[in-house]
């Protein structure tokens, strides 16, 4: 009986990247390019883009010493409190992308896109 009403939840669109952000990356981030950005946010973008992150969370990928998923994890939590463009140029990364809801840092970079939440930066390193 209690099924006969049940209707799915929607999901909180909270964690959910923001269409414009995900459109700027397929146009402005060339394939298998490396992004850097924290740990969900990569997560999320390796579904819509075909980029490499340096990040993802740990449970999601093979905890090999080439991989190192913990300590990855660390270093983009160090980037968000630190802001060092050392951490993400150490990954090889040509681009980064800030949550702001996770970090109200700004860069002194080359923006490529901003929304209310999203900054997309080239990292002076990348083509």
């Amino acid at each position: 009986v209690g099924l006969g009403r049940w209707t799915p939840e929607e999901a909180p669109s909270g964690r959910a990247l923001s269409a414009g952000l995900v459109e700027a990356v397929r146009a402005q981030v060339p394939a298998q390019a490396i992004v850097f950005s924290d740990q969900d946010t990569s997560y999320r973008l390796a579904a819509f883009a075909p980029v490499y992150v340096a990040v993802a969370p740990p449970g999601h990928v093979a905890n090999t010493e080439a991989n190192r998923p913990f300590e990855r994890a660390e270093d983009a939590r160090r980037f968000l409190r630190t802001g060092d463009l050392a951490i993400p140029e150490s990954y090889g990364a040509g681009y980064l992308v800030v949550d702001r809801d996770r970090t109200e840092r700004s860069f002194d970079l080359q923006e490529l896109y901003r929304d209310e939440r999203f900054t997309l930066y080239r990292m002076p390193s990348s083509p």
